[in-house]
């Protein structure tokens, strides 16, 4: 996934909450949590609710109890399941740490709402939805001006994208598994080509048996593309075994829509 953005608005997470579940680590055996997330769970539990507040009616529905015991409950998930495990790609240095981090927010919600009889293709559109108003919030002045690059100063963006390729390759000799990613130049059918050639969040939902949720999650970038009034077109994902995922922008074409996910699609050529 392109990096989620992040979260600085308000919490509604309780003092007494915030006690309870950063005080301490809660790992019950094997490796211990990297020094980097021990150290980052504050903040980490704070952008997950910026997030999952988003759909605070709903997720009050689904586990019918108030929104901070629920939220209580899939942040105990996140960090004993996930948290407690995730490989150290590079922390702040890296953008895919933060993709890594906040993608599998959205997972815990399945994984604790399965126990409430929430299905995963629920689970795919409740998340979507939550993508959605994210960036309905953001100014549409901003979101205009963020697809003017793509239409209009694609040589900018393959220039930044190429320099973020060296980033990530520096961090990948250091840090093995994380984020490797290749940009070619714009074509007359394409203004943006750009592959993710390694995605530890493809390899730790493999890894820990969270794979049911993986294509919802790519299917997110759909969302955030069309937000910003540009065609991705998709045709190529790690979560349908092609070994790569392709971001490319299409001139002139449709913006394709977010729901149902293409990858789910055997008749779709997108993904």
């Amino acid at each position: 996934m392109i990096c989620l953005p992040e979260m600085h608005n308000g919490s509604v997470i309780s003092t007494e909450m915030t006690l309870l579940l950063c005080n301490g680590n809660t790992n019950t055996g094997g490796e211990p949590m990297h020094e980097y997330y021990r150290k980052n769970k504050g903040k980490l539990q704070k952008e997950m609710d910026g997030y999952l507040k988003l759909v605070r009616s709903e997720i009050e529905e689904v586990f019918g109890k108030s929104y901070p015991q629920a939220f209580a409950e899939i942040w105990s998930c996140y960090e004993r399941e996930m948290l407690e495990h995730f490989p150290f790609i590079g922390g702040d240095s890296s953008s895919g740490t933060r993709n890594l981090t906040g993608c599998m927010f959205f997972v815990a919600v399945g994984v604790v709402g399965k126990k409430y009889g929430l299905s995963t293709n629920d689970w795919g559109r409740l998340v979507t939805t939550l993508y959605e108003r994210y960036f309905d919030q953001m100014p549409r002045l901003l979101r205009r001006l963020a697809g003017g690059l793509f239409h209009h100063c694609p040589g900018l963006v393959a220039k930044a994208l190429k320099k973020k390729d060296k980033r990530n390759a520096e961090n990948a000799a250091k840090n093995p598994g994380s984020f490797l990613t290749q940009t070619m130049e714009p074509t007359e059918e394409y203004s943006m080509i750009y592959h993710n050639l390694v995605c530890p969040i493809y390899e730790f939902c493999k890894e820990r048996g969270y794979m049911e949720y993986l294509p919802y999650m790519c299917n997110l970038d759909y969302v955030m593309f069309r937000a910003f009034g540009v065609s991705l077109y998709r045709e190529k994902t790690c979560a349908a075994g092609d070994g790569v995922c392709d971001f490319k922008i299409k001139r002139g074409a449709p913006i394709p829509d977010v729901w149902p996910p293409h990858i789910l699609d055997a008749s779709d050529p997108l993904k």
